[in-house]
């Protein structure tokens, strides 16, 4: 199964934005997923999701000088983080959640 399969799977946990926005990012997911488990390693409990995809956007705008990087919209990193802990649920506590917009928006929570 594959990444994008997997995030409908579980879409009241995503944003329309995010289902839409993981098929042509699919690479941005893998360098994420890399980087958590780099702070795992590190010995970290609790880390944010922001802070990786700001050294994301950072390694990727050095290796790719030529259009500046990676664009990676800030509404995305929750759910990123989201996506980690449905297929690492040994480390679903590294990152905190809110309620999903998308919860609140199509009336699932209240």
């Amino acid at each position: 199964m594959n990444i994008e399969d997997i995030a409908h799977e579980h879409k009241e946990q995503f944003s329309d934005e995010f289902l839409r926005w993981i098929p042509e990012n699919a690479h941005v997911w893998v360098a994420f997923e890399h980087e958590a488990f780099k702070v795992i390693h590190a010995g970290f409990k609790h880390y944010s999701a922001r802070t990786i995809i700001h050294v994301l956007r950072h390694h990727s705008a050095l290796s790719e000088r030529g259009d500046g990087g990676w664009k990676i919209n800030n509404n995305i990193s929750p759910y990123l983080a989201r996506l980690f802990a449905i297929l690492n649920p040994a480390y679903s506590n590294l990152f905190e959640y809110r309620t999903a917009h998308r919860a609140l928006k199509d009336g699932v929570t209240r």
